[in-house]
């Protein structure tokens, strides 16, 4: 079976990635590593890798509310040391934008959180961790994980088109 040389999702207190992350090393891809994005503002998991410890953020100001948290649970904290995890930021325009190009492309419905994994790939986030040597295509795979959409919807992707001017 061929492994993914990537995997990129949103980062939330500990949403699906603990799984992910303990799922590529039972399988054995314990070497894929994950672009775990977040908006700035709601960017926990960033505070911990700029700070160096366990940390949390001082309040959430990001529009992605729905998977935000201070702080991140100690256990996915722990992963930082034990798994190539790399984290990037984006803002809500971009995290909107990219919700509003998957909605135009694929017909489904996402919320901001999920939008900041889909910028990695609609954005430039991907292609400079590429250009930089921070990831590598070893077997031309990357695989985005696009969850969340019980609390987005036409009304509120249309205020975000309006919202951030896109």
């Amino acid at each position: 079976m061929s492994i993914s040389a990537t995997m990129g999702t949103c980062w939330g207190p500990w949403t699906s990635v603990q799984l992910i992350i303990e799922g590529l090393h039972q399988v054995g891809w314990g070497d894929v590593p994950v672009v775990a994005m977040e908006t700035i503002g709601c960017d926990s998991l960033n505070c911990c890798v700029r700070e160096k410890k366990w940390s949390q953020i001082p309040d959430i100001t990001s529009a992605a509310k729905c998977l935000g948290a201070r702080q991140v649970c100690q256990q996915a904290y722990q992963w930082l040391s034990q798994h190539k995890i790399i984290s990037c930021l984006v803002n809500d325009r971009e995290a909107a934008s990219a919700c509003l190009q998957f909605a135009d492309e694929h017909h489904m419905l996402v919320e901001l959180a999920c939008g900041a994994a889909l910028a990695a790939a609609y954005g430039d986030t991907l292609h400079e961790l590429l250009r930089t040597d921070q990831l590598s295509l070893r077997n031309g795979h990357i695989v985005l994980v696009v969850c969340g959409g019980s609390a987005v919807s036409l009304d509120l992707l249309g205020q975000w088109r309006d919202m951030f001017a896109l």
